[in-house]
């Protein structure tokens, strides 16, 4: 059985670094998170951990609010004007990154086929697919924290006001079980429907079910590719940090050994690694966006066009009889 993963990241790295135009719309996805599912899946896990205290925290806040929502006429239209802007610029950034994610899917699927872009025309034609992709990624959210706010948090608080320590530990472990495969496979159904709808001109609800067959087939494909993504994540965030720290090392000493005469100009040298890093982390995290989404974008043509794939466990699994016959005739 031939390789699957090998040949998907090699050729979306190629692609990556060949087409450097894709890496402005992988700056504006990086945005969703560069970790993948499993990343997603820790930070759900914690909002779960922190249900109760989250609760807890938004009603003393509300509280706090309340009696001083009293404002003038002249305050109050200062403050809804400042809301009116502050939800333009989040809806335009909003429609940014799910623009960007549609044409990063179609920007790949050309690279993949030797066809150039740009990035405009790659952008305008992600808008395109803006409201199918967004609905779906906000289907997404509604599920998660539906189940998260609905039924998890309730359940929670409502054990946990009986002080039964071992029926709190309990509903703890029957809500991760719950909560762990529905976030997984959300993310999974996500990301298809995505490429079915940017790909394939499918409607929406035909993408979200085509996405959820897909992953259905092929489930322990989709793990073991984000468990990939993620190692390689860690792997980019590790050497991130050894430059930073690179970077920051001689200009620290150096302002240390400033500050004997001149303690303000410690500041000065401190600034300029900092600048350095956040630049350096910005192009990176465009890079490895752009190579995730690609990943996936070509993991999903390979998927949808070239016929069965087998799981690294199936191949892995498959060679033992010819292990085993080799073992005997030695």
């Amino acid at each position: 059985m031939a390789s699957l993963y090998r040949v998907i990241l090699k050729n979306a790295w190629l692609i990556t670094k060949k087409h450097l135009y894709l890496w402005p719309l992988g700056f504006f996805v990086a945005f969703l998170g560069n970790g993948g599912e499993y990343q997603v899946l820790s930070k759900q896990i914690k909002k779960v951990s922190l249900q109760p205290e989250t609760l807890s925290s938004l009603k003393s806040w509300f509280l706090s609010w309340s009696p001083n929502l009293n404002l003038s006429i002249g305050r109050s239209f200062l403050l809804a004007l400042s809301l009116v802007v502050a939800l333009i610029i989040l809806l335009f950034f909003i429609w940014l990154i799910i623009s960007s994610v549609a044409a990063l899917i179609q920007g790949f699927n050309k690279a993949s086929q030797e066809e150039r872009g740009t990035f405009s025309s790659l952008l305008l034609n992600g808008s395109r697919s803006f409201k199918p992709v967004f609905v779906l990624y906000l289907i997404a959210k509604v599920i998660v924290y539906g189940v998260l706010v609905l039924i998890i948090t309730p359940l929670m608080i409502t054990t946990f006001a009986q002080g039964n320590q071992s029926l709190n530990i309990f509903i703890i472990f029957l809500t991760f079980l719950i909560f762990i495969p529905l976030t997984i496979i959300v993310s999974f159904v996500t990301r298809y429907a995505s490429a079915y709808v940017v790909l394939m001109g499918q409607k929406m609800w035909e993408a979200f079910k085509n996405g959820w067959r897909l992953f259905a087939a092929n489930w322990l494909i989709s793990l073991e590719m984000a468990f990939i993504l993620l190692v390689i994540n860690l792997l980019v965030s590790v050497v991130i940090f050894i430059v930073a720290f690179l970077l920051f090392s001689p200009f620290l000493f150096a302002g240390l050994v400033r500050t004997i005469e001149h303690p303000e100009a410690v500041w000065n040298f401190i600034f300029i690694p900092i600048i350095l890093t956040i630049i350096l982390t910005i192009i990176v995290g465009a890079g490895l966006a752009t190579f995730q989404l690609g990943s996936w974008t070509l993991l999903f043509l390979r998927l949808t066009k070239g016929g069965k794939a087998y799981s690294k466990i199936v191949r892995w699994v498959a060679t033992f009889p010819e292990k085993f016959k080799k073992s005997e005739t030695k």
